[in-house]
């Protein structure tokens, strides 16, 4: 696990030049107006709401490979001395870590964020089916890379598998920070360009077999 002090001294060191050049009033995103607008997207954000659509109308039963994730790194908070009172939940794999988060870091306020409204409302409805626990849960819908979140508000964020489809990664972490309060925490699992190398080869060998067949 990389230290998100690191991480953010990285992001801030590539787009310093873009937060100078930006007006006191503009958002810390580093993909904002004017001149930075005609970057290259690489993921279309409009789509990619449309996928979270959709996926929250498929969703079924539990997946294991992502509550082995979101197990992981919520295990993070059991090596933490102190607690979490306020905590954010962005995108991602949101509804395994509500699950699973039972009681670790001591978070008494979950605030589950998602860009699509359909996701929103299924977890909300999720939840009916769940253990009653003492976890004051708020719901809302907005995007990774334009937090709607006031400065140093929390104590906690956790982002399970959602940053790696931001376009605007540094920017994201930026704005995680400034929302952290001083001895804030951020937890995050997102999936590397070498992590589905295995799978591309195992493919590969598969469609040749197939060919041969």
């Amino acid at each position: 696990m990389v230290p998100l002090g690191k991480l953010l001294r990285t992001a801030r060191s590539c787009h310093c030049h873009l937060l100078r050049r930006r007006r006191p009033s503009a958002s810390y995103c580093t993909d904002g107006d004017g001149f930075q607008s005609s970057r290259v997207k690489i993921f279309d954000r409009d789509l990619k709401r449309k996928q979270r659509d959709r996926a929250a109308w498929l969703m079924g039963g539990k997946d294991q490979f992502v509550d082995t994730v979101a197990e992981n790194l919520l295990d993070r908070l059991e090596d933490c001395k102190r607690t979490f009172p306020t905590a954010l939940c962005v995108g991602g794999s949101l509804g395994a870590v509500r699950r699973l988060l039972r009681g670790r870091g001591g978070v008494e306020k979950l605030t589950m964020m998602d860009m699509s409204f359909d996701m929103i409302q299924t977890l909300k409805d999720s939840e009916k089916n769940m253990t009653p626990d003492n976890l004051e849960t708020f719901y809302v819908v907005g995007d990774e890379e334009f937090l709607p979140v006031k400065e140093n508000s929390l104590d906690l964020i956790i982002s399970c598998l959602g940053l790696h489809w931001t376009n605007d990664l540094p920017g994201a972490m930026i704005q995680s920070r400034l929302a952290l309060k001083l001895d804030g925490l951020f937890l995050a699992a997102i999936l590397g360009g070498e992590t589905l190398k295995s799978f591309v080869c195992f493919f590969a060998i598969f469609l040749l077999r197939q060919e041969d067949l």
